[in-house]
């Protein structure tokens, strides 16, 4: 399971599904982290501008892996099954209140969300602090 301290972290019993997604050579991910269909077959690191969310990493990739360089590695991804799947997420920018609920915003990075950056890859469902909330992935952007 991801860290529940930082990054994403599925809600459990929220449509998640755990399974094994080929993955980009030569980059190192977080555990945690959000990741996208790359449209080669592989997946990588979301960017605050990326499509296709694919889902959040189970395990990281890290560059002393024997693996590493390898393309089409296979590594454990929480996928959504329905875009109603919520996740938690850590405040990658901006000020995070409760009024933001609701709010559809950016990434800021595949760690976090930019909370006060309005765009369509997420969308706040809750509010826990003010670097911690809940929001669900648009999986439908293309």
């Amino acid at each position: 399971m991801a860290n529940v301290t930082t990054n994403f972290l599925p809600k459990q019993g929220q449509n998640w599904k755990l399974t094994m997604v080929p993955m980009i050579a030569s980059v190192a991910i977080a555990e945690g982290a959000a990741i996208y269909s790359v449209g080669d077959g592989t997946h990588t690191k979301v960017t605050n501008a990326t499509t296709n969310f694919k889902g959040i990493m189970a395990e990281a990739i890290a560059s002393t892996d024997d693996d590493y360089a390898t393309s089409l590695k296979l590594k454990g991804v929480y996928v959504p099954m329905n875009e109603q799947a919520e996740a938690e997420f850590s405040v990658g920018a901006g000020t995070f209140t409760t009024a933001d609920v609701g709010k559809s915003v950016k990434f800021n990075d595949e760690t976090g969300l930019a909370v006060d950056t309005a765009g369509i890859q997420a969308r706040i469902t809750g509010y826990t602090s003010s670097s911690r909330g809940a929001c669900i992935f648009n999986t439908d952007i293309v």
